[in-house]
């Protein structure tokens, strides 16, 4: 028997479509032993899991991040013949081996066919190659069966897994599997059938049968079915393999939108191209408006884009490079800030909780890795807005009514200001003033807040905000503010 071993990270909930996927597998090559494993039985069943990778030939790994598990699994893989980790967390991704091909802890690189032809697709851009990537998967595996070398065929094989991966559904894991049995394990499977695909990049939408391949095409067939066709219209990006793999929660959320009286545009993605989304195939007033006047921050912009009021993320990490990408915090931050910069409306990140379940949520908050995902990285980028829609029960994703309504309210409320006049806009600065009665209100260590917060002020009144009068100085300023303090004491 050879056994392969696969652990899901962050998509546990597809657990039981690997152990679908697992069981089709067998059904064609009964020398298989397959088991299939989540990351939180690393925790809650550690001697299980290890007894499982003492003997494995092949171990598989997707979406690990936390530090203390993928320590654990290193220690624990590193002699097993064949290791597969993809989007996950770098130190557990230099394990890749298979065959003549590893990445290795000082990777040297991809060798320099592979690189010339992934450069064709990356047009160039930095920011581009883990999309362009994606992109050469479908393709790589073709043109490397020409290149007689055998790290590259090992490569090739290594390519044409990753796409059965990639394209997600149980059909793909199982034609993986086998792959792996017929190439690597001296196993006799078959025919082995090609990848069922689905669009790295499309739009869809409950009530319709297959995807959209652009957003232009997408909104003319959605205003031909309702009434209200100036409402505003909400960019939503998704994950693809959510899609792929029928997740409830998304037909469930897009129809919340709706009955909001807003138009959902539903975009998966790879993961990796939440960026290329945004930058061409979203644009806004804003972004016409300077387009008109010769600004063109974004030239790749796709003439099926359309128009939107704000954009919404269910995916969370980096816009740039997404749970692909690195985990060393600003890495593509300035393209990111070009890209929304370029469109100027609310970017809100809102998605189920994926690796923490709804019980311990409630009870203890928003764990760490959740927090980085949701909070701190999209922050990083420019993200003004943080909802978390529901989370874990078992296996399966759930969301909650009430946190979806307050997103709903939340995006309603940005749109809405973004078309108020601007004089009539409220802005509430709150001042450091603890503790009270002791003059610290506007002190800060190492920062001039007088100054800052005049400059803040100057600033708005220059943008069309009424501020009334402003004094000479920021001093000036906050000794105004703590005599209209001790006027207007805070009643508790």
């Amino acid at each position: 028997m050879k056994r392969i071993v696969l652990i899901a990270g962050f998509e546990s909930f597809n657990a039981g479509l690997y152990r679908k996927a697992a069981d089709m597998a067998v059904s064609r090559c009964s020398d298989l032993d397959i088991r299939i494993f989540c990351d939180r039985d690393i925790n809650s069943k550690p001697s299980t899991v290890e007894t499982a990778l003492k003997d494995a030939d092949v171990f598989f790994g997707s979406l690990l991040f936390d530090y203390d598990q993928v320590v654990w699994l290193k220690q624990r893989v590193s002699k097993i013949p064949i290791r597969l980790v993809f989007e996950s967390a770098l130190e557990l991704m230099s394990c890749n081996q298979i065959g003549a091909f590893a990445i290795g802890d000082k990777p040297k690189g991809m060798p320099k066919p592979v690189k010339f032809i992934l450069d064709k697709f990356s047009n160039g851009r930095e920011e581009d190659k883990l999309a362009g990537y994606i992109s050469f998967l479908k393709i790589g595996p073709k043109l490397l069966k020409y290149i007689p070398v055998q790290k590259v065929q090992d490569l090739r094989n290594w390519l044409i897994i990753y796409g059965y991966w990639n394209a997600g559904g149980s059909e793909n894991v199982a034609a993986l599997l086998w792959t792996l049995a017929e190439k690597y394990l001296d196993l006799k499977v078959g025919d082995i059938p090609p990848p069922l695909e689905t669009p790295n990049m499309g739009l869809l939408h409950p009530d319709y049968n297959g995807y959209f391949e652009s957003p232009k095409a997408y909104l003319d067939w959605y205003k031909k079915r309702i009434e209200h066709i100036y409402s505003p219209v909400i960019g939503i990006l998704l994950y693809r393999k959510h899609v792929i793999t029928k997740q409830p929660y998304i037909p469930q959320l897009i129809k919340h939108f709706e009955k909001a009286g807003l138009i959902p545009l539903p975009i998966f993605i790879n993961g990796v191209e939440a960026h290329v989304a945004v930058r061409d195939w979203m644009t806004t007033d804003y972004e016409t408006q300077q387009r008109q006047q010769g600004n063109l921050q974004t030239v790749s912009l796709s003439p099926e884009a359309v128009q939107v009021d704000a954009i919404v993320s269910t995916i969370g990490f980096p816009l740039v490079g997404g749970p692909a990408g690195s985990m060393e915090a600003g890495r593509q931050v300035d393209v990111a800030k070009t890209i929304l910069a370029a469109k100027n409306v609310p970017y809100i990140v809102a998605a189920p909780l994926l690796i923490q379940d709804i019980h311990s949520w409630t009870r203890q908050g928003i764990g760490g890795l959740q927090s980085v995902v949701l909070y701190a990285l999209p922050e990083l980028d420019g993200a003004i807005d943080t909802v978390a829609l529901g989370g874990l029960v078992g296996e399966d994703i759930y969301l909650v009514p009430e946190r979806v309504q307050r997103l709903i309210g939340r995006v309603k409320s940005w749109v809405n200001l973004r078309k108020k006049p601007i004089s009539e806009r409220k802005i509430a600065v709150i001042l450091y003033g603890f503790p009270p009665g002791y003059g610290a209100t506007g002190t800060a260590a190492l920062l001039n807040v007088p100054r800052s917060l005049l400059k803040f002020l100057q600033a708005l009144k220059e943008q069309g905000y009424n501020v009334g009068e402003l004094p000479a100085d920021g001093e000036e300023l906050i000794r105004l503010v703590k005599e209209a303090d001790e006027l207007f004491p805070q009643k508790m």
